[in-house]
Formats: structure tokens, C-alpha cells, sequence
């Protein structure tokens, strides 16, 4: 019993360490906004995220990537100006106002 806790525990490890690429909280938090409801919010810069040509998850790291270039910032919404394939780019802006 012990030894399956064990491999249990290393298939766990291996699972958070190996590959699983996770948002942080703030940019898991960041809204996709249209123009429209970003009228009333302050640009702060463009952001881009890129990944490998190799990752079969490509569009996804590369969006990731510019979610958290856009948490950094202080952003809370994005526009996606590229929003395909290995390289994106987009908007990023802060809307203080309550939703």
C-alpha cells in the first residue's frame, strides 16, 4: 500500500513540475473586452505572448504568455490584435470601474 501512495505522489509531482503551464491567479483573472467595453478604460501597452512551433498547445501558451505580460502591467482586460498561432499580440488595459 505504501508503494502505490508513493507512485501515486510521484505521478502528482511529475504532473505539476512536468508540463502543466498554469495561469497565475491575476492573469486567470484578465477579461477578453471588445471595443465597446473598453471605452471607459485606460490603454496601457500592447502585449504579445509567443510558443514553440513544436507545442501542440501553441495558441494556447502563446495567449497565455501575453495574459501574463498583461498581469504585470496591472491590466484587467485584453484585446486581441493577433490572436492566432504561435505569436499573439493584443491590447492591454485596465477598467477600474465596478462590473
Amino acid at each position: 500500500m505504501t508503494s502505490i501512495r508513493f507512485l501515486i505522489s510521484i505521478v502528482a509531482l511529475c504532473a505539476i513540475a512536468c508540463g502543466s503551464k498554469s495561469l497565475s491567479p491575476a492573469a486567470a483573472r484578465i477579461r477578453e473586452g471588445s471595443d465597446l467595453e473598453l471605452t471607459d478604460c485606460s490603454y496601457l501597452q500592447k502585449v504579445s505572448g509567443t510558443a514553440s512551433n513544436d507545442d501542440k498547445r501553441a495558441q494556447t501558451t502563446a495567449r497565455n504568455a501575453a495574459r501574463e505580460a498583461a498581469a504585470a502591467i496591472g491590466a484587467t482586460h485584453i484585446k486581441w490584435i493577433i490572436p492566432c498561432c504561435t505569436s499573439v499580440e493584443a491590447e492591454a488595459y485596465r477598467c477600474d470601474a465596478p462590473e
